[in-house]
């Protein structure tokens, strides 16, 4: 790796810890703000869905705009905008100002987020973009390590506002940084940028997620969830309507034609549909069925991200060296085990063997996602790789969100089978859902393999 090369590695992995690991401080704080303002759960959750829904829904915009006004550019107005928001944040003088700086902050990480892989993928070399990619990943999954421990820490001894003016005084000293490193002029292309499609996925994506997340609890005919998967239908068919017609699209579905693109995308979109509802599922079995302490639960979790932490470099240095597609298909394997091996966690599993299924997934994860995402890469030219980034993120994004809805869908068509009591009936739930998610995993193993013979 050159030296150039590993300052914008190392300033853009700095970013990108530093916003990841901020959502997991600020997650934790969501019960003393709620005690402070005194608001209901519905409303204090909007603090913690405000990054995911702008994430899925406005990256697909920025990644675009990165690739025409400059993806540097776009990534330092993020990170200021998500810095300035926090320090906002810590003097809220009441909830509704503090949901508004929050959202200030979720447009920032909306800026930012989705262009990290296309800078890295941009300066670096198919020589070294694996392992730089590997580094971004492992930069992700060790802010999703350590965010709930930092914000923890510093609630217990200041408050939550603290925790937001933590993260102002980190989000300073990274600009600081950033701006020092990420110089120069970059070419801007004279492409008209298309706005009704913005308004459309602007739409359609949020209103999409609002159904999902309200439809279990207010059943699926509720007249509010129809309207909401109304507002979805019509937001998300202009969309798709537009990106086939306009001269500029936000996403060029004409890059799917493409196998091997094809394939890399329902690769993630599959494996994270399986995987990832164990990040919500997972602290409730540990804490209700396995009766495990906070703190044990906390540090039994950390085996996902932490196992990703350690993997993701490994798999982007192999992706470099070998086929990357195949190092990706040896992670969604590992994944599909993993996955295999939680739907059969029971009531009387022993916490050793929980953690060790944790870790197994994890490494799956880590494995899988550098090389997905380098061979995804080499598909496209690379004034679209800030597009094909906000693709990525949006697509994993969007499929977590879903997963999760399937998953508690699931345990909801399972609870009303059974008679057995809470402990056991959750275990009894989250099999019967995981179990249905298994084969979602092994679909995606099948479209690594389909794809690799192509």
């Amino acid at each position: 790796m050159r030296r150039e090369e590993l300052r914008v590695l190392l300033i853009v992995c700095l970013g990108t810890f530093f916003h990841i690991q901020s959502v997991g401080s600020i997650s934790i704080s969501l019960s003393a703000i709620q005690k402070e303002f005194g608001t209901s759960l519905a409303a204090i959750q909007w603090i913690g869905l405000m990054g995911a829904i702008m994430l899925s829904s406005l990256s697909l915009c920025f990644g675009r705009a990165g690739d025409l006004v400059g993806r540097k550019s776009i990534f330092k107005i993020g990170i200021t905008l998500y810095t300035a928001g926090a320090g906002l944040a810590a003097v809220s003088g009441s909830f509704p100002q503090l949901l508004a700086f929050r959202f200030t902050m979720a447009f920032g990480l909306a800026m930012a987020a989705p262009l990290a892989a296309a800078i890295i993928a941009s300066v670096h070399g198919s020589e070294s973009r694996g392992q730089a990619l590997g580094w971004l990943a492992a930069s992700i999954a060790l802010g999703r390590t350590t965010g709930p421990t930092i914000g923890g820490f510093i609630l217990h001894l200041w408050g939550w506002r603290a925790v937001f003016f933590a993260n102002c005084i980190f989000g300073i000293a990274t600009c600081l940084i950033l701006f020092s490193i990420l110089k120069g002029k970059e070419e801007r292309r004279k492409v008209s940028f298309d706005f009704l499609s913005v308004f459309s996925l602007v739409m359609g994506f949020p209103s999409l997620l609002i159904a999902l997340s309200l439809g279990p609890r207010l059943g699926w005919d509720a007249s509010e969830i129809m309207l909401w998967l109304g507002l979805a239908a019509a937001g998300i068919v202009s969309f798709l309507w537009r990106e086939l017609h306009a001269k500029a699209p936000l996403m060029n579905l004409f890059y799917l034609r493409s196998i091997p693109l094809l394939r890399s995308m329902l690769s993630l979109v599959l494996s994270t549909l399986a995987f990832y509802p164990v990040s919500i599922f997972g602290p409730l079995y540990l804490l209700n069925v396995i009766q495990a302490s906070p703190l044990s639960s906390g540090l039994a979790m950390a085996a996902v991200p932490l196992c990703t932490t350690l993997l993701s470099p490994i798999s982007g240095r192999l992706a470099d060296r070998v086929n990357p597609r195949q190092v990706a298909m040896l992670g969604l394997c590992i994944i599909l085990l993993g996955v295999f091996f939680y739907a059969r966690l029971g009531e009387g599993s022993n916490l050793i063997w929980i953690v060790i299924v944790l870790a197994i997934l994890g490494a799956g994860i880590g494995l899988f996602v550098p090389a997905n995402e380098k061979a995804a890469f080499a598909t496209v030219p690379s004034r679209d790789y800030g597009m094909l980034s906000a693709m990525l993120t949006t697509f994993g994004t969007g499929s977590g969100a879903l997963g999760t809805t399937l998953a508690v869908a699931l345990t909801e068509v399972a609870r009303k089978g059974r008679i057995s009591g809470d402990a056991a009936g959750f275990a009894y739930d989250q099999q019967f859902a995981f179990s249905l998610l298994l084969p979602l995993a092994a679909l995606a193993v099948l479209a690594a393999i389909v794809g690799k013979r192509q």
